[in-house]
């Protein structure tokens, strides 16, 4: 229920980022969590290591930057700056299943065990802000299925042991005490399972632990099991009562009031900001700053994105249709995109690999279903193949997000353009708390059929790199 802000009085504000993204500095409503850092404005440090704003540092190419699990060069907005960034890296370390579009440019790639090879233990059950209506709540454990083919390690283990190299141990001891990564403290009203730094514990006695504060945590202090009892039983439960699903229930027991719609917080935390930002000689934030309204006024967004177009000299008339973008539910968050199953599955989906177009448009357009089309906005144009549908807005183009790949196996050969790579960095198109939005203003026409030995899909640049030099 607790909502705190970053502080924005001149004592206590962060002047001097201490992260990337900035967050603690530019983003009073992100807080200070370990959620924080993926909730700033990400796409900044990409944007500023071309063209650094007055008064602020300019984001330095890291010595040695690690890869777990995520491909920026595919789900980055303005993708192919994110690529051509890349190449300046000195040293680039991922861990990899197959090659993907970002590991491309890694000078080490090193195998990790997967889901089925691994151990955690996870949360089930509850509520949260994704979920309601749970009856019970608990965890559950996964286990190792069948042993790595090669010589591949938990990430457990490699998380220790790299803090063990670097000689950060007794923080990553702290850290797990504390619950973080796991979820679960490891020291309650009922327990005290902690771990000592004097100790090279393994990948096992962890989750051990883990395992009985879970069960004690969950049971009032009642049951304490152990790995090997989930091993044998897999999952551990508590009823859920059904007044935990309303909010009003938790209020009443906490004593609390529903806040009024004016939020004069917000507009205290804006106007300090504002003054800490100005002390420093930083105006280009100033846009973002009329977000610290008590009271939301009307905006009109859609003309943000429509002249977008002429910080690249375009005009936009030009760009009438809005290209949005869906996720798919075969391809869930696009890590298993180079699997062919998925794709056999997906090809039951109505429209998935193309692009989606409403009929009346493509008619007008000249465009037919099945035809090449180039989808572009004023950075870059991509390739696809044209989908022509009926339940499509007649002004709205849409794509599955989650491809536009040209290295990872089997995506490549999809030939599905990508929002992303036509996605500007702008700092127009960034709120208060560094968030933007995925839709961009485009125009459609057909296109000739790729040659042999070349992807459909990836870009063509509409701009020179001079050009998408970003003045803020």
């Amino acid at each position: 229920m607790d909502q705190p802000l970053n502080p924005t009085d001149r004592q206590h504000w962060k002047a001097h980022p201490g992260i990337r993204n900035a967050y603690r500095t530019l983003v009073p409503l992100a807080n200070n969590s370990p959620w924080s850092p993926a909730l700033g404005p990400a796409h900044l440090p990409w944007l500023f290591m071309k063209n650094p704003p007055p008064n602020w540092p300019r984001p330095t190419v890291p010595d040695v930057w690690i890869i777990y699990r995520t491909n920026p060069v595919i789900s980055h907005w303005d993708s192919d700056t994110v690529a051509e960034l890349l190449t300046t890296f000195p040293f680039i370390v991922a861990f990899a299943y197959t090659p993907d579009e970002t590991n491309w440019f890694a000078d080490v790639l090193l195998p990790e065990a997967t889901d089925i090879e691994s151990l955690q233990l996870y949360r089930i059950g509850g509520t949260k802000y994704q979920e309601q209506f749970w009856k019970h709540m608990g965890v559950a454990l996964r286990q190792p299925a069948v042993d790595p083919p090669v010589d591949a390690r938990d990430i457990t283990w490699i998380a220790k042991e790299l803090c063990k190299r670097v000689g950060l141990y007794d923080t990553f001891i702290a850290a797990l005490n504390k619950g973080r990564g796991t979820t679960i403290p490891l020291k309650g009203a009922h327990y005290d399972f902690t771990l000592s730094p004097d100790e090279d514990v393994s990948v096992e006695e962890i989750w051990d632990r883990v395992c009985r504060a879970a069960t004690m945590s969950l049971s009032g202090g009642q049951e304490e099991h152990g790995l090997e009892w989930f091993k044998e039983r897999g999952a551990f439960f508590v009823p859920f009562s059904e007044k935990k699903w309303f909010l009003h229930t938790y209020m009443v027991e906490k004593g609390l009031r529903y806040e009024l719609p004016y939020q004069e917080r917000i507009m205290r935390a804006g106007a300090e900001l504002a003054n800490r930002l100005h002390e420093h000689g930083i105006t280009w934030w100033d846009l973002q700053l009329e977000e610290y309204q008590a009271l939301p006024t009307w905006k009109d967004f859609p003309d943000i994105w429509a002249r977008i177009a002429e910080v690249f000299g375009k005009r936009p008339e030009d760009y009438e249709l809005w290209l949005v973008t869906s996720r798919s539910m075969q391809y869930s968050w696009g890590s298993n995109v180079g699997i062919p199953l998925m794709a056999d599955v997906a090809h039951n989906v109505l429209g998935h690999f193309g692009v989606m177009l409403n009929r009346q448009t493509a008619h007008k357009l000249g465009i037919r279903d099945g035809d090449w089309v180039w989808v572009e906005s004023p950075i870059r144009r991509v390739r696809g193949r044209a989908v022509v549908r009926e339940g499509v807005h007649p002004n709205v183009v849409l794509t599955i997000q989650q491809f536009g790949h040209w290295v990872t196996p089997v995506a490549r050969e999809f030939q599905v353009p990508n929002l992303n790579q036509l996605a500007p960095l702008h700092l127009a198109l960034t709120d208060a708390t560094g968030s933007g939005a995925d839709v961009v203003r485009v125009r459609v026409y057909r296109a000739e059929p790729p040659r042999n030995g070349q992807e459909a899909g990836v870009g063509e640049t509409v701009v020179s790199l001079s050009e998408r030099a970003v003045t803020v």
